[in-house]
């Protein structure tokens, strides 16, 4: 057998209270900036740890979950319950944002356990938001959901053809799906908001790049874009990645990924 390496995961839950405030700046600046992340709120989180390694030849295991068990619960316990920016002093300089959560529980899991070491953290306070942290990166996604029509057929092809490479999908009148959309950006939290991105921020950006050009469009009928491209989702993603690489390049921030569903068996991803 090939020795290859292998991931586990362990998740473990935590509830936490908040409220995102910088303690030299005034209230209308807070709530400028944090907006209602400035008012005392509370989660349910959820956080996955990663390992990587080899499976032991003794005990055929990268590292004994019940020894992970322990350890996460061990690092999560000053989290749990807590109203963090009151009762933890590493909230009180930093503010408790997703990202700044993944990076204190990062500091607190073993990098190495057993034959395994520490690749990743995921840490999701909510279906629509995910930070992940890893030696080289930390990543944000963010999820929407919009509708848009299309029909697949290729100009080269007469009718028939295009029933018989595309099937029902090459209804001339078209067909829908409700897309979900994840969008992923990489980079550094900001040392006095702790955001990679503020939320709203990418709300927004999603809403004018991408809702206001696909959301409830028929995509061969309304949008240039497929003029004379044919809107297969490898295709959909792929546009999708380029307008909002575009304006978060313009606007200061790397996008590492987007995520496309366009059912809930089919996925597509287009990386940086």
């Amino acid at each position: 057998m090939n020795k290859q390496s292998v991931k586990l995961a362990r998740r473990a839950y935590f509830s936490i209270g908040r409220h995102l405030n910088h303690p030299d700046w005034d209230e209308a600046k807070n709530l400028a900036t944090f907006r209602h992340l400035a008012r005392p709120h509370g989660h349910d989180c959820m956080i996955f740890a990663f390992y990587e390694g080899e499976p032991g030849e003794n005990d055929g295991m990268i590292a004994n979950l019940s020894d992970i068990k322990p350890l996460l619960a061990e690092a999560i316990a000053p989290l749990d319950g807590a109203m963090l920016d009151c009762d933890l002093d590493e909230f009180r300089a930093a503010r408790p944002t997703v990202e700044n959560i993944v990076e204190f529980l990062w500091t607190r899991l073993p990098k190495q356990q057993s034959n395994g070491r520490l690749i990743k953290l995921a840490l999701e306070l909510s279906s629509r938001l995910r930070v992940e942290k890893t030696p080289d990166f930390m990543r944000l996604t963010r999820c929407y959901e919009f509708a848009a029509a299309h029909r697949l057929c290729s100009p080269q092809l007469d009718d028939a053809q295009n029933m018989a490479l595309y099937g029902k999908c090459s209804n001339p009148a078209g067909h829908g799906h409700n897309y979900g959309l994840e969008v992923t950006i990489e980079g550094t939290p900001d040392a006095q908001t702790g955001f990679l991105i503020a939320p709203w921020t990418l709300d927004s950006i999603v809403e004018e790049e991408i809702f206001e050009r696909f959301d409830h469009r028929h995509l061969n009928e309304d949008c240039p874009e497929f003029e004379t491209l044919i809107p297969t989702s490898e295709n959909f993603a792929r546009v999708i990645f380029d307008v909002l690489r575009a304006r978060l390049e313009h606007e200061g921030h790397r996008l590492a990924r987007v995520g496309l569903h366009e059912t809930q068996k089919n996925f597509f991803e287009v990386e940086a």
